[in-house]
């Protein structure tokens, strides 16, 4: 059984969307980000990185209970462990991957929107200003990270 620990955040839904494509038993555990429960010891104890989701997979591998979080390798681990949705061919497995990959956050994409913030102005090499809602990169526009040269402004 696996015992998922999650909100309901668009992160925190691949996870539970995964199960249900692999056909897994599961239990959802609500950790209330509002609330402050991924602060919470016994969270804490499942996944030190305090974020959503992880889940607890209490016949792992050897029959031992495994606890993982990061949804890329919680994906990854249940379409291993079901053999669905994720090739047995090195070329096809790798096409996969890096389709997985392009859904999640790299960390210079991270570390720019911590260190520049959402609130600020996004500008590109051709100097135009970013004006989406809240000033921040949209995914459709050229002043988006990782454009090439897009830097905020302070």
């Amino acid at each position: 059984m696996i015992q998922l620990y999650t909100w309901g955040t668009p992160n925190g839904k691949k996870v539970s969307i995964m199960l249900e494509e692999v056909g897994l038993p599961y239990e959802v555990h609500p950790i209330n980000l509002q609330k402050g429960d991924q602060f919470a010891s016994e969270y804490l104890a499942i996944n030190p990185n305090n974020k959503i989701p992880s889940i607890i997979d209490t016949d792992g591998p050897g029959g031992q209970p495994l606890t993982l979080f990061e949804s890329g390798a919680i994906l990854m681990y249940l379409a291993e462990k079901t053999g669905k949705l994720f090739p047995q061919d090195m070329r096809k497995r790798y096409e996969v991957i890096q389709w997985l990959m392009l859904k999640f956050p790299t960390p210079s994409t991270v570390i720019t929107k911590k260190h520049c913030g959402f609130t600020k102005f996004w500008i590109s090499n051709s100097g135009r200003k970013n004006t989406s809602p809240a000033n921040t990169p949209s995914p459709t526009s050229p002043h988006t990270l990782g454009s090439g040269g897009t830097r905020c402004i302070r």
